[in-house]
């Protein structure tokens, strides 16, 4: 024995160093480590180690309990050599070496066994089954363990006890047969396996009268216990019995002489030759089985069947289908997709037979109602599959833990369908084969709910067409897609109408109606989980009398934790169900979905999530993976993953329960970092003529995205700006006041050119806030700079001064002159919006003097641009062409389509002035082209506004129309207060 120590399950459960029990002497550590165990160097939940212990009904101090037994256990452990029991977040993990586990022994040497001739077979079995000492888990506390696990691991042994005896008689050895036979039949009286096979040792040892005994006294339990007759097989192993000449007793065979490899063995006399020894009568009837089986099973080419050499037994048509949901509504898109399987299902395609079962999996996350769309399906259809409907709860994710081995489902399927204990055979591949065969050739409908993954399914698949196979998981089950061309149905939320439909259902379409409002608060907070309306629902029937805005207004008081949504049982329990997929992860993938609770959401990228958790990217892409084929993230879009505000409550808690404070913090701070870095770096390509902040050094592990041009640029801000503003709210609620401004005044460009003036206006708010709270003067400039900006998008000018003025003056006070700049171009436009252009002109050329004595040419390019058009407003047009011109030349030089297009506009502004409208229509053109391509919504509705003008002046008044109208829907979609001008002008054109 490896190092001398030993661990037993097999008997009472312990730790042994020869005969000398180590412990543990308690019976609740015994059941823990009983659990761990089983599947060494794998994490146990502490869930399944409580139902270990209390069975489903635990107390509340369970988990502790289970803590103080683990402690004891480590006390125990330590002194063992290579042996170690560690914590993680999911659970308890006992690592150590298969081998010294006397069950993981016995199962490798019965699977060795089925793998050898009889000789060497019957020596591993007899070794396998001397590792029992007593009933499994003899010893352990309560009794879910023992009928549970326990009944399973002593039908394994009695499964290698029946394969030693079959060996046994095959060899000749009928006296060891019946030793090992005797108590099990004693045991067991009506196993019909068992029987049949101590009937044959009997008799082969001349115990003829003791065979037919034994099939008397078995036919009366039968009888009196079942009200049945013994099966086929073994009254024709009485009647072969009967009908047989008596055996002479058995003789032990002479011992051999040595051989040498050129001389056979000699009998020590003669002897005439022994004859064969014949089959069993349960061997035999599996050869009539297979002698009575078609060649090739195929409908596209139907064999005769050779004719049985009995009548067969007539096969069962099972209908297993657990009871339809009675408020089943919504999940048309999907019902309608089931349906269109039934088309190719069940009958030709493209001309040709079909030679395979279809297989679909409905797959999502806990609590989306796989199961009763697959349920409610099956009884729609269930008219179409006349030979049976089959049934089955893989239990591939549960509260124990403990998903149903593919063995026991083809065993239930047999039973099914009725085949007689007797005609099973013993070993798992031979019973695999017994259930396709008995689906060969029917229409049978088979709903395999809540499996693991495509291993735990590939076996319980027909091997012939005419069945239908419905899954459900949790997991995508990809491989079953692509190697066995399974249809993959995903199933998401349910939309707020279908919501609304369920609650109508469950509650009437009155009460719904009547409190419309509520209805939509509950929608919203249960995320549009099926299950969470379910049970708000179930409790708004148990209160008539509660109004349903009282219990909307529990569900917010609730907001960011699950206790509302209990249902009073573990699959009724939201929190329990997210839980069964969550502890089916990886240390690392577990670690993200738990860090996924600090991150503020709503959508995040490998790269961010990389930060998140201080990993490479490559390594966090395959964890996201991970969790999106568990569905405990969605990818809503390539490379965009999310999870529902239910599942980003249950990570919350999860990370509080199991990462410490600073290890949350860190996370966040690596998160915050990455945001804030990754928008410089992109703002540095949106708007290079921008002085970029300074800032720390980002922290360890923080990983960033580069961006090769503009339009990288563009499309990073465009769908990572919700994230962004979430991002900076974050920040400034958990104490990362620079990260709130900073990441506001990154966000500042992107959110003033492409027309998101409100939330400008929200992140400038928080970020003035968090920048007094430090006082901070840089960061209370560029608050209200952003907020002087968005007023003056809105129309609100006397604010957007007030702000503009307070961010000149702080920036005065910290010598920021190219600060300074920026806010006289935005000073620059009040004075134009609010007519006051001789104010506007002092704005911009202060400007160009800024940047001039700065030495920032970007800027000066700029700033020429803005004293041209300013000129424009004052009516000195041929200034606007000077300036503007050179603006042009150093702007394209510099390749800044950005302020390329504003030259180009305020060009085509002077030229329609002057009366020069062709080449103003075409200045207009190359900016609108221009803006259009940058994505720069606002600038692009007010040049398009101006090429209108321009074509007008120009007699082209149907192109005006049209260029008006198109001007006017971008206002529109912006919010733009020059929509109304435009629609007056465009009413006047008739």
């Amino acid at each position: 024995m490896h190092h001398g120590t030993e661990f037993r399950l097999l008997g009472p459960v312990g730790i042994w160093r020869g005969e000398l029990g180590l412990g543990p002497t308690a019976a609740q550590q015994r059941s823990v480590l009983a659990m761990l165990l089983l599947e060494p160097g794998r994490v146990v939940p502490v869930d399944r180690l409580v139902m270990a212990v209390w069975g489903e009904d635990p107390p509340g101090s369970a988990r502790n309990a289970v803590q103080v037994q683990i402690s004891k256990l480590r006390r125990i452990l330590a002194p063992l050599p290579d042996t170690e029991l560690t914590t993680s977040a999911q659970g308890y993990c006992l690592a150590v070496d298969h081998v010294r586990v006397d069950l993981h022994r016995f199962r490798e040497l019965v699977r060795e066994a089925r793998t050898v001739g009889d000789g060497p077979a019957g020596e591993l079995l007899r070794a396998a089954l001397q590792l029992w000492r007593g009933p499994a888990l003899a010893d352990v506390t309560g009794g879910w363990l023992t009928e549970t696990v326990g009944a399973g691991l002593e039908e394994e042994r009695r499964a290698a006890m029946e394969e030693c005896a079959a060996i046994d008689l095959r060899s000749g050895r009928h006296q060891e047969a019946v030793a090992v036979l005797s108590p099990l039949v004693a045991e067991h009286p009506l196993r019909e396996r068992s029987v049949g096979l101590l009937m044959e040792a009997l008799n082969r040892s001349g115990r003829r009268a003791d065979a037919l005994a034994l099939f008397r006294g078995t036919r009366q339990r039968y009888v009196d216990e079942l009200g049945i007759e013994p099966g086929d097989d073994l009254q024709r192993l009485h009647r072969r019995v009967l009908d047989a000449p008596a055996a002479p007793p058995a003789q032990a065979a002479p011992p051999a002489q040595a051989a040498s490899p050129e001389q056979p063995v000699q009998p020590a006399s003669p002897v005439p030759p022994a004859p064969p020894v014949p089959p069993t009568i349960l061997e035999q009837a599996d050869a009539d089985r297979l002698a009575s089986a078609p060649e090739d099973p195929s409908p596209a080419r139907p064999q005769p069947s050779p004719q049985p050499s009995s009548p067969p037994a007539e096969v069962a048509v099972p209908q297993q289908l657990p009871a339809d949901v009675v408020h089943f509504t919504g999940r048309e898109r999907e019902l309608a997709g089931l349906d269109a399987l039934l088309r190719p299902a069940l009958g030709a395609r493209d001309g040709q037979a079909r030679t395979a079962a279809l297989i679909s999996v409905i797959a999502g996350s806990g609590g989306l109602g796989k199961t009763t769309l697959a349920v409610h399906w099956a009884h729609r259809v269930r008219d179409r599959f006349p030979d049976g409907q089959l049934y089955v709860n893989l239990r591939g994710f549960g509260p124990t833990g403990s998903a149903m081995t593919p063995s026991e489902a083809v065993r239930g399927f047999l039973d099914a369908f009725q085949v007689p204990a007797h005609r099973i055979p013993a070993t798992v591949e031979a019973q695999t084969a017994l259930y396709r065969s008995l689906l060969t050739g029917r229409r049978v409908l088979i709903l395999l709910d809540n499996a693991r993954d495509a291993d735990q399914v590939r076996p319980l698949l027909p091997g012939s067409p005419g069945c239908l196979v419905l899954l459900t998981s949790r997991n995508e089950l990809t491989g079953l897609v692509v190697a066995e061309q399974a249809q993959p149905l995903p199933l998401d939320l349910l939309d707020r109408a279908e919501a609304r439909g369920l609650l109508a259902r469950r509650l009437g379409a009155e009460r719904v109606a009547a409190e419309p409002e509520a209805v939509e608060d509950v929608i919203t907070v249960c995320a549009g989980l099926p299950l969470a309306l379910a049970i708000v629902a179930a409790r708004a029937a148990t209160h008539p009398r509660f109004s349903l805005a009282a219990l909307a207004r529990e569900l917010h008081d609730a907001r960011g934790s699950l206790d509302a949504f209990d249902g009073g049982d573990a699959t009724t329990d939201v929190r329990a169900v997210f839980s069964w997929s969550y502890h089916t992860l990886g240390t690392d993938a577990a670690r993200l979905f738990r860090l996924l609770g600090v991150h503020p959401g709503p959508d995040i990228s490998a790269v961010a999530a990389a930060s998140l958790v201080a990993l490479p990217v490559p390594q966090a892409r395959r964890l996201l993976i991970q969790l999106t084929r568990a569905h405990l993230l969605t990818e809503r879009s390539p490379g965009q993953y999310a999870l529902h505000d239910l599942l980003r409550a249950y990570a919350t808690e999860l990370a509080e329960a199991y990462d410490s404070e600073a290890d949350r913090r860190a996370a966040l701070h690596r998160t915050l970092d990455h945001y804030l870095h990754t928008a410089v770096a992109a703002g540095r390509v949106f708007t290079p003529q921008r002085t970029p902040l300074t800032l720390p050094a980002a922290q360890p592990g923080v990983s960033t995205e580069p961006f090769a041009d503009y339009g990288e640029a563009l499309t990073w801000f465009t769908v990572g700006h919700p994230v962004l503003v979430a991002a900076q709210q974050q920040a400034a609620e958990s104490g990362f006041e620079p990260h709130a401004w900073q990441l506001a005044w990154s966000l500042a460009e992107f959110l003033d050119q492409l027309g998101h003036w409100h939330d400008q206006g929200v992140v400038h708010t928080v970020a003035l806030d968090a920048a007094q709270r430090t006082d901070n003067l840089t960061g209370q400039a560029h608050a209200h700079h952003g907020l002087g900006l968005a007023d003056l998008r809105m129309a609100r000018y006397d604010r957007a001064r007030d702000h503009l003025m307070c961010a000149l003056d702080l920036h005065g006070r910290t010598d920021n002159a190219a600060g300074q700049a920026l806010i006289h171009v935005a000073l620059n436009l009040a004075g134009e919006r609010q007519g006051r252009h001789e104010e506007g002109l002092y704005h911009a050329q202060r400007t160009l003097e800024l940047y001039r004595e700065v030495g920032q040419r970007s800027g000066e390019a700029y700033a020429l641009n803005n004293v041209g058009w300013a000129y424009a407003m004052v009516g000195q047009y041929q200034q606007t062409l000077i300036h503007c011109e050179k603006a042009l030349r150093m702007l394209r030089e510099a390749h800044d389509g950005r302020g390329a297009s504003a030259a180009w506009d305020s060009l085509g502004y002077a030229h329609h002035r002057l009366g020069d409208h062709e080449q103003a229509i075409v200045c207009f053109r190359n900016a609108v082209e221009l803006r259009r391509e940058r994505g720069e919504r606002v600038r692009a509705a007010e040049t398009t506004y101006r090429l209108g003008s321009a074509q007008l002046a120009a007699g082209d008044v149907p192109g005006a129309r049209d260029t008006w109208q198109e001007a006017l829907t971008m206002f529109d979609a912006l919010g733009h207060p020059d929509a109304d001008r435009v629609r007056e002008e465009l009413g006047r054109l008739g």
